[in-house]
């Protein structure tokens, strides 16, 4: 499988420190974003730590999956590594303790000679996003880790009031703010000319999905130019408020 990314991320216009992290790893197959949480320093420490600790565990993990069980098996290991590894590090440093951070991650197998070539394998903690784009379609393909997500599939809020209700910024889970981690872990198919997006919550939570599908088609699909979608998503969030970091993360399969 032939993928090709683009990414894009910015301090936003009211922050003065970018907590948010992201890594390309094409030869490896791999894409993250992690949105940290912690104070001044922790956050962006937390995410720091997550990004690299997962790189780590995969460069660590040279055999080729061989099933998509196996590859499964191989993101639930990488997070759970960057969860010790950032409760190592709280321990070390008591200025550090409770640091935490989101990890959206991607996963595409055949990268790494894998026998099936049209997957990508996905693993979700917190309320960054992963997304799945075609022309004329978005899906969101995780599922946030939220206080007011979980309040709305218990019935308490309705879609109209997330966007201002409180503590909306309050995710339920992270890594590294417990001793373990508990990841959503999924895969899906990867068909040529899909574009996967990954972002943190100062993406989705002032675009929305039409206008990040419109984006994405305007620049990725018509224009062949990754480049550019990942800048005018970004662009889009801080013309919106740009109240948090923003991060975008594009991969398309290759045709």
């Amino acid at each position: 499988m032939k993928i090709k990314s683009a990414a894009c991320t910015h301090t936003g216009m009211k922050r003065r420190q970018n907590q948010d992290c992201y890594a390309e790893l094409p030869d490896l197959g791999l894409f993250v974003v992690a949105d940290g949480m912690g104070g001044h320093r922790g956050g962006e420490t937390a995410s720091r730590i997550a990004v690299d600790t997962i790189e780590e565990a995969f460069r660590a993990s040279s055999e080729p999956c061989e099933t998509p069980e196996a590859a499964t098996l191989r993101m639930r290991e990488a997070i759970k590594k960057a969860n010790a590894a950032i409760q190592a590090k709280g321990a070390e440093q008591p200025d550090l303790r409770g640091m935490g951070t989101t990890a959206s991650a991607i996963f595409f197998p055949s990268s790494k000679n894998g026998k099936f070539p049209d997957l990508a394998v996905l693993g979700q903690v917190g309320d960054s996003r992963g997304y799945l784009i075609q022309p004329g379609r978005i899906w969101q393909l995780t599922r946030d880790h939220s206080l007011v997500q979980e309040k709305l599939r218990a019935g308490i809020l309705t879609r109209a009031q997330l966007k201002t209700a409180p503590n909306r910024n309050v995710i339920t889970r992270s890594v590294g703010y417990e001793p373990d981690v508990e990841t959503d872990l999924f895969w899906v198919d990867a068909k040529p000319g899909d574009i996967f997006l990954l972002c943190s919550d100062g993406l989705h939570g002032l675009v929305d999905d039409d206008a990040i599908r419109a984006l994405a088609e305007e620049f990725a699909i018509r224009a062949n130019d990754l480049d550019a979608a990942a800048a005018a998503l970004v662009d889009a969030a801080n013309r919106n408020g740009g109240h948090d970091n923003v991060t975008a993360v594009l991969v398309q399969v290759g045709k």
